[in-house]
């Protein structure tokens, strides 16, 4: 008993955190919390706005947008491991950067975040009825119960089922990308439409914000700083390889007529062996990001907002639903909006806090203190500013 006890203590060490003594988990939990939060839904929408402006331009901005989110992950993870309290973006806010400053952050990840769960149950509907057939209202109504059910139950469900499904994912498209390149057509790649240039910021970034799972990831690795940092920065780099892989082989077979669901095109044109491998990595990528994002929704709303935790969960699960039964149901521009406005918004927060949190912290970062971190957070700064105004001035 007490081999297996020291056994125990060895693979998940015990710490202090937050005042209570408890277990770590895995660094492969937290990367797959991490990765599974960020492959969802906005990995089928990348396709069809990067053949809007062609694979050369494309696969350059997912790789930039890509380190500079990943900067950003452990920016957020430096603040995480510097806050005794445990807190989402609004509650680091708030803590560092005023009340008022709170209330526009706090709606701006709500708003994100809604807007997120509602692109899951969009995208998601549109795939269900694509390779079952049937009304995709239906199907996204069903799949929405399923998903408000997972909620409900909370992180450590998440985390065991992110863990198994996030794994499937990533094979699944590294083995549909493989195969879908026997159909690659060179003259796809030459394309080019700088007409577009802007056109796939937003679902760019849409597809790599992995803010809240950064949270949820300290959440499962308290007081470890050492392989907190490992897991930002592996969980981080999947999605970016993913996406550059996904992106060449779907564009580069379906070119210009690449769908708005990158899986439905693609199938159409390779195959039925590939439209049930396509739809079926799909699902299990919009299914683990509606999950984890509703949880770590709900925990914005009661660690940062104080709200009631069985009034957060009806807010999270009755709001996405509503709006898509009203009518919202573009699944694109839900990507789009929620990206290049909301989520630009939170970056230029992310690096006001950043270097707040280095003068009021209230804790040792340890392995997550970042060095020489002004040589890339001004211009970081600057990009974000401007694409947050770009896309005010789209909208209107």
């Amino acid at each position: 008993m007490i081999n297996f006890w020291e056994r125990l203590k060895k693979e998940k060490p015990v710490v202090l955190h937050e005042g209570v003594y408890e277990k770590t988990e895995s660094v492969s939990s937290a990367i797959f919390m991490i990765t599974g939060m960020t492959i969802g839904a906005g990995v089928l929408g990348l396709p069809y706005v990067i053949a809007q402006v062609g694979l050369k331009i494309g696969l350059f901005y997912i790789l930039i947008l890509g380190l500079i989110m990943l900067f950003l992950n452990l920016m957020i993870g430096e603040v995480a491991a510097r806050t005794r309290e445990p807190m989402h973006l609004p509650g680091f806010t708030g803590k560092y950067l005023g009340p008022w400053a709170k209330r526009v952050v706090s709606l701006c990840v709500i708003f994100a975040s809604l807007g997120s769960l509602l692109a899951y149950i969009i995208g998601e509907g549109q795939v269900l009825a694509e390779l079952f057939g049937g009304n995709p209202t239906w199907w996204s109504v069903a799949f929405w119960v399923l998903g408000a059910f997972l909620i409900w139950r909370g992180l450590h469900t998440v985390k065991v089922v992110e863990k198994v499904i996030g794994f499937s994912v990533i094979l699944i498209i590294v083995l549909l990308s493989i195969y879908a390149l026997k159909d690659y057509e060179p003259a796809n790649f030459a394309f080019v439409n700088w007409n577009n240039i802007f056109l796939p910021y937003g679902v760019i970034l849409f597809a790599l914000c992995a803010t809240p799972a950064i949270s949820e990831a300290h959440a499962l690795l308290p007081g470890d700083t050492k392989r907190f940092k490992k897991a930002i920065i592996i969980g981080s780099l999947i999605p970016i390889f993913v996406y550059l892989f996904f992106v060449l082989a779907v564009v580069g077979v379906t070119g210009i007529h690449t769908t708005s669901v990158a899986t439905v095109g693609l199938g159409e044109k390779l195959g039925d062996g590939a439209l049930l491998a396509g739809n079926i990595f799909a699902i299990f990528a919009v299914f683990t990001c509606f999950i984890g994002s509703g949880v770590a929704l709900k925990r914005t709303l009661t660690w940062d907002e104080g709200i009631n935790k069985n009034l957060a969960y009806l807010i999270v699960i009755l709001t996405p639903i509503t709006l898509f039964l009203l009518g919202l149901k573009d699944f694109v521009t839900v990507l789009d909006v929620v990206g290049g406005l909301f989520i630009s918004i939170e970056a230029v927060a992310m690096v006001l806090i950043y270097w707040k949190a280095k003068q009021k912290g209230d804790l040792d970062p340890g392995q997550l203190n970042l060095h020489h971190a002004w040589l890339l957070t001004v211009p970081v700064f600057l990009v974000f500013t401007f694409f947050t105004i770009y896309s005010i001035i789209k909208m209107f």
